[in-house]
């Protein structure tokens, strides 16, 4: 009986916490009551006819029916409270004050509600198919019915209740308050969902890259435990999350996160684009992809922090050589980052390699690095900031690496001097040796939209035995800056330029690239 209760539980628990989230952020729109409740019944309407052909799906999906299933589901709710955030920061106000007038909401609100609706249906359905093939089980295994009635019937009043009380609990919030409050509940709501999808799409081999196990949590809180439970449901949380699960979480909030914040700030709509097709190319790229180890492709940093700035970025390099070994070597890195205060920027991401002589694309680490403005721009005779990066690889055989650099940057009139200073160190027992390494920009600002410049990067080897020349890696060349738009619709910035090999170690030629996507 206790087993059934505590599984029962945590199932109309996640339902009701869903449930109780839509009802408050819903609760100015006339007309809700019999959206959400559609939902509910046709949630357990679909769950019982998919308990009944379990079997047969998972048949007909060659064994991973359940999880592929699973991951439709999730995903289809990750849309559909998408498309309500994204929606209601355009209207959200507008039905507020007309279903105070009125006493009933504009037509334009059931497009929410359907939507709403929707997901309330696909919960029902995800936890009461769970719940009913686990009752079915019991009883096939012997266990007597009234046991099973009693335990199934503890477990949901207890998650009833759980829910009435976040609820009720939400509704004390001021009115004022409340439609932001309820935004970013169902934001986390849906990168959580986008994680657990992940998890599903792994287990079902449709995902077999980026599935090392980042951390571990569960000494800590457990996601069996009521509050853990709460926290899965509420804002994602996972005990040992896979790198693909923190990729899909963080690529949810920026990307639906970002686009409310366009769709708030008026923003036309032909400025969308560019989020949606980095993002998308950054999902196709990593879906497809294995891994490998590689160092950072090449880019100089500025020392300074915009706040409020959000960034999407792809940059990347290759390699030209008559050596086979040092031809074609490509590298790419997809980032979406933003500026928390006006002194720290952080970004997430990813990094694909393709390495001759095995010339096949693969995914080699993802990381997180960090901006930290030092000084005011223009305060001192020299403006300075820190870098830290925490690079994760792919290969599990490999180590992590920490990176920090000291970026360093002087201005006269036109003219702009930077300068980053590197050190990285792996994260390993057998290997205590410290890299070090330079990177030094210089451009002129002829226009806004055209400057242009020469870089030099540097790799000496190990900071305390410095390689020999012949085993150095130098490169310089002309590069050109530029930006496309303001902060007002979004801008471009891009960056293009060839570096010549300096030593015998790199590489005869080098085109390298950056697009970034900026926007308040």
């Amino acid at each position: 009986m206790l087993s059934t209760a505590v599984l029962v539980f945590r199932e109309v628990l996640e339902a009701a916490l869903i449930i109780g989230l839509v009802a408050v952020a819903t609760r100015d729109i006339a007309q809700r009551s019999r959206f959400i409740i559609g939902g509910i019944l046709t949630g357990l309407a679909g769950a019982v006819v998919l308990a009944m052909f379990a079997e047969y799906i998972n048949e007909a999906a060659a064994g991973i029916g359940q999880e592929l299933l699973n991951a439709i589901i999730l995903l289809t709710a990750v849309f559909m409270l998408s498309w309500h955030n994204i929606w209601m920061k355009k209207h959200g106000k507008e039905l507020a004050m007309h279903a105070k007038q009125t006493g009933h909401a504009v037509n334009e609100g059931e497009q929410s509600l359907i939507a709403l609706s929707v997901l309330v249906g696909l919960a029902i359905l995800r936890e009461g198919a769970e719940v009913v093939l686990f009752l079915y089980s019991m009883i096939a295994a012997g266990t007597p019915v009234s046991q099973i009635g009693t335990g199934g019937l503890l477990g949901l009043g207890v998650g009833v209740l759980f829910g009435a009380g976040m609820y009720f609990g939400l509704l004390k919030i001021p009115t004022r308050h409340l439609f932001r409050v309820t935004s970013i509940m169902l934001l986390l709501l849906a990168a959580g969902l986008a994680a657990q999808a992940a998890n599903y799409l792994v287990q079902a081999d449709l995902i077999t890259s980026m599935t090392n196990v980042l951390w571990d949590t569960s000494w800590i809180l457990s996601e069996q435990s009521i509050f853990g439970s709460i926290l899965h449901t509420l804002v994602g949380y996972i005990a040992n999350p896979m790198e693909i699960q923190l990729l899909f979480y963080f690529a949810t909030l920026f990307v639906v996160g970002g686009l409310m914040y366009i769709i708030h700030s008026d923003t036309p709509v032909r400025f969308m684009k560019p989020v949606t097709v980095i993002s998308f190319i950054t999902f196709v790229v990593l879906l497809t992809l294995s891994s490998n180890d590689a160092f950072a492709s090449h880019k100089v940093y500025s020392p300074y922090v915009e706040q409020g700035e959000y960034e999407f970025e792809l940059r990347g390099h290759t390699t030209f050589d008559s050596n086979s070994a040092k031809d074609d070597n490509q590298k790419y890195k997809f980032e979406v980052g933003y500026g928390f205060t006006d002194y720290w920027f952080s970004a997430i991401y990813v990094e694909v390699e393709n390495e001759q002589p095995s010339g096949d694309y693969e995914h080699t680490a993802t990381a997180w690095e960090n901006i930290f403005q030092l000084t005011e721009q223009g305060e001192y005779w020299l403006d300075m900031g820190f870098y830290l990066e925490y690079e994760h690889p792919a290969n599990s055989a490999k180590d992590d690496k920490l990176e920090a650099k000291l970026l360093l940057e002087k201005g006269y009139t036109e003219w702009a001097h930077t300068a980053n200073i590197i050190f990285s160190r792996k994260i390993s027992n057998t290997d205590n040796a410290t890299g070090f390494e330079y990177a030094w920009r210089t451009k002129y600002k002829y226009r806004k939209i055209f400057e242009p410049g020469f870089e030099i990067y540097g790799n000496f080897g190990e900071f305390a035995h410095v390689s020999p020349s012949n085993q150095q890696d130098h490169r310089a060349g002309f590069v050109a800056y530029g930006e496309l738009g303001n902060y007002q619709h979004g801008k471009w910035v891009y960056e293009i330029g060839y570096l010549f090999g300096l030593t015998d170690a790199a590489p005869d030629g080098t085109l390298k690239f950056v697009i970034e996507y900026e926007f308040r």
